[in-house]
């Protein structure tokens, strides 16, 4: 079981008239959710909602069945919590695409969805778009998602349209998002959570404004409320021109943490052994 201390923001930025954004968060059933609703787009904010409550009710109660064919391959074996965390986001995009083909007034509506699911000792998240989750583990970030963006899948950029646009546009097209097509591809990660390790969603209205080292320093030397509180400040002051939402998790304590580092030393003093064994049979 896990032990965290969790916090997250949402604004409206200091330009747009709506907030289009929308973030969950659950701590008793460790599920996190940033999602981006398409600007420029119908409903953008209905959509960001169908799919976090969606995703929620799907994790927490079990309720719902999608029939989406995954078209992420799936390289390695996934964890059952995994299936749930990508299921819950197929669903989310079938009620999306279903309510815009309902209602004309909705129409094109979509969303980023990026999740974070904290199961067991291990860290699962899904994306789909550009919203990022990042770890912070030992000074170091790393990206726990996939940018579905032009500028990061140039090969699917038409041979008519190179050069009309510059990298920084690029990386604003999305080439995927839930809800504006009948199926989603969804990528995930999962990997072993240890005390202190600090993962952060956030939309583009943040991560756009602040750099990934920003993001870092500040979630690290705050706790997870003043980093939400300091990090959306910034963006602000950077000309919030989008809706900014982030969320920040902090690992406080992982069952079995003790035992781990007790196997690593084990297994350090071993290999070492071993060394000063082979180096004796030399002489």
């Amino acid at each position: 079981m896990l032990t965290v201390q969790s916090a997250g923001f949402s604004d409206i930025g200091k330009v747009r008239k709506a907030n289009e954004d929308c973030l969950l968060l659950n701590e008793p059933a460790g599920l996190y959710v940033v999602a981006d609703g398409m600007g420029g787009h119908r409903c953008g904010g209905v959509a960001s909602r169908i799919a976090v409550d969606t995703i929620e009710t799907f994790i927490v109660n079990g309720i719902g069945q999608s029939s989406d064919k995954d078209m992420s391959p799936a390289e390695e074996p996934q964890s059952e919590a995994a299936k749930q965390l990508r299921q819950s986001i197929f669903l989310a995009n079938q009620k999306i695409y279903s309510q815009s083909v309902k209602d004309s007034t909705c129409r094109g509506m979509g969303t980023t969805v990026s999740a974070l699911y904290l199961a067991g000792n291990s860290i699962i998240t899904a994306n789909v778009g550009d919203s990022p989750i990042y770890l912070l583990r030992n000074g170091e970030i790393e990206d726990l998602y996939t940018p579905h963006t032009l500028f990061h899948e140039r090969k699917k950029v038409p041979k008519s349209l190179e050069g009309r646009f510059s990298s920084g546009k690029l990386a604003h097209i999305l080439t995927r998002a839930v809800g504006i097509r009948p199926e989603v591809g969804v990528d995930l990660v999962e990997t072993p959570c240890f005390s202190q390790d600090i993962i952060v969603l956030c939309s583009d209205g943040l991560s756009g404004k602040i750099s990934r080292e920003e993001i870092r320093d500040l979630a690290c030397r705050n706790d997870s409320e003043a980093a939400c509180s300091k990090l959306t400040g910034l963006a602000n002051q950077r000309g919030g021109e989008d809706n900014i939402t982030v969320i920040v998790v902090r690992v406080k304590s992982v069952n079995g943490d003790s035992a781990k580092r007790l196997f690593g030393r084990l297994g350090a003093f071993r290999a070492w052994a071993g060394s000063l064994f082979s180096a004796h049979k030399r002489f």
